[in-house]
């Protein structure tokens, strides 16, 4: 049987007797522990009939009855209730019966932060353990999730004393980056940092990165994979203080803001989300070409003049105008196109075109009458909000 040392402030010591017991590790204090009990013991035996928490293990179908016993997890209960446990019985139990039971070698000189035991009978928790026999003690463990936090339970085959180990909590952190604005067509990198912050490593992240509509040129750094909808990275085992940065590489056909959300979930840690966005903005390209339909023209005839405008940029344009000159040799005689044309004298006005999308054309069309011979020149300048100076273009006309 196992000899314990409970040193107190006169260093008396005892020994007491444990039986085989379930023994959970954990890294948790109470407020309420009185210093007594927070003094080593030694233990050189276990298995004492007295003292064990319930009989011998030979196999982990053994363990798994153990902990699924109606009788005994009244007791499992008040052992960890009186070491000061803050997670739930229900996931203990759960992975009792289903996690995989691996065996290990406890150490001479392993130290256990409690170990279940019996007085008279009835379960106590014994604090702060250290294995000081003769030789290494086979155990059987397996490990568990409860309220966000990862444990080992271990439990020493000789007898069920349990304990359990707290082996942390993984925490997830995700930050979104991005350039402030990006021209239409361009590449925009859009890069996350998911970092864990915890003191546990988290078993698997999955950190997803939704494609926005009518992106294009879509890749992705770091083993990402992508789909129609989503760009999904995977980090197995992401140790504790460490980070990784992810990229997602795609262009946009259309000016506008880009809004970009990401999530980091783990199967431990609790998600993250992070926001960034981009502008994407066009640039114009306002292109005018005006001609003449017929060329020469006889005095006393009428000659049209049509007035192409061609927006070959990426940005629309706004509150396109005209304002035409004509030669002395002419005279207006009407107007058409998307938007009225207005005369006073030989100056031309057209009415604002509010909007100019992109590759797009629009034509105004003038009639104009030959007054005299001239080498006419009809001018033409175009004016619109994205312009810092007009357009001008110029066609020549013989009128005879």
């Amino acid at each position: 049987m196992p000899q314990l040392t409970f040193p107190d402030a006169s260093r008396r010591t005892m020994k007491h007797h444990l039986v085989c017991s379930f023994s959970l590790a954990l890294g948790l204090a109470t407020s309420t522990v009185n210093p007594a009990a927070a003094q080593q013991h030694r233990a050189t035996r276990l298995g004492n009939p007295a003292t064990r928490f319930a009989p011998p293990l030979a196999s982990p179908e053994d363990l798994r009855a153990r902990f699924s016993d109606p009788k005994l997890k009244p007791d499992i209960a008040l052992i960890l209730h009186q070491w000061g446990w803050r997670g739930d019985l229900d996931d203990l139990f759960r992975a009792a019966a289903n996690a995989p039971v691996t065996e290990i070698k406890m150490p001479v000189g392993a130290r256990m932060p409690f170990m279940s035991s019996r007085e008279n009978g009835k379960p106590v928790t014994l604090r702060d353990v250290l294995w000081a026999g003769d030789e290494p003690i086979s155990a059987y463990t397996f490990e568990f999730v409860s309220k966000g936090r990862r444990y080992r339970c271990v439990t020493p085959r000789p007898c069920s004393n349990f304990f359990l180990e707290d082996l942390g909590a993984p925490e997830l952190a995700l930050t979104c980056n991005a350039p402030a604005e990006v021209p239409v067509g361009r590449p925009v990198k859009v890069c996350l940092t998911v970092s864990n912050t915890g003191d546990a490593a988290e078993p698997k992240a999955t950190i997803r990165l939704p494609i926005p509509e009518g992106a294009g040129d879509l890749h992705a750094t770091a083993n990402g994979t992508c789909s129609a909808s989503n760009v999904t990275w995977e980090i197995r085992d992401f140790g504790a203080s460490t980070a990784k940065e992810l990229c997602a590489i795609f262009s946009m056909p259309h000016p506008g803001m880009l809004e970009l959300g990401a999530i980091a979930a783990g199967t431990v840690s609790r998600p993250s989300r992070s926001r960034c966005e981009t502008r994407i903005f066009g640039i114009p390209g306002l292109l005018i070409d005006a001609v003449d339909l017929e060329d020469p023209v006889e005095v006393g005839h009428e000659v049209t003049y049509d007035i192409k405008v061609t927006n070959q940029g990426t940005a629309t344009c706004t509150n396109v105008r005209l304002i035409c000159t004509l030669p002395a040799s002419e005279e207006f005689v009407s107007g058409t196109g998307p938007t009225a044309v207005r005369a006073q004298e030989r100056t031309l006005t057209t009415d604002p075109l509010a909007s100019f999308a992109p590759k797009t054309a629009v034509t105004w069309r003038v009639i104009v009458k030959a007054l005299a011979p001239d080498d006419a020149r009809f001018k033409v300048n175009l004016y619109a909000d994205e312009l810092k100076k007009p357009i001008y273009e110029e066609e020549p006309t013989h009128l005879y």
